[in-house]
């Protein structure tokens, strides 16, 4: 029988081999990194741990996006959207993403965390990802 702890690993492991993960201070300031923003950023933890999150910013991406996220963030809710980043020598990727705060127990917002998906290949398959909205957009209003 799985106890809940082995579950909860389980969970987070997936996550971890899935997903490209960070956390960031009030400030933006980078405390973590998985080892799959490492390589798709081609940046080593030692050189993202202490940067600002912009470091792989897109220079193409409005900054009033960022001003909505931020406004989202930090009035506590959970800011979602799809924008293309750079990593380390310029590499383009483009991931859907999650930003969320992470409280304490008294309730205040003391980190964020950002937990993203990369879409590169389905930017390539934009006319079937078309289709499928087209065809299952009902489903989720």
């Amino acid at each position: 029988m799985t106890t809940k702890n082995t579950l909860d690993q389980q969970v987070l492991q997936a996550v971890e081999n899935a997903f490209v993960v960070s956390k960031t201070d009030l400030q933006g300031v980078i405390t973590y990194v998985n080892d799959l923003f490492c390589e798709l950023t081609g940046f080593s933890r030692e050189e993202l741990l202490g940067q600002p999150h912009s470091i792989v910013r897109d220079p193409s991406v409005p900054k009033a996006v960022y001003k909505d996220m931020w406004d989202t963030i930090q009035a506590g809710k959970n800011w979602t959207g799809i924008v293309p980043n750079r990593g380390k020598g310029g590499v383009l990727y483009v991931v859907d993403t999650s930003v969320q705060p992470i409280k304490n127990e008294q309730g205040e917002i003391v980190e964020y965390i950002s937990v993203r998906r990369v879409i590169n290949d389905l930017m390539q398959e934009f006319d079937a990802v078309e289709f499928a909205k087209e065809q299952f957009d009902e489903y989720y209003d």
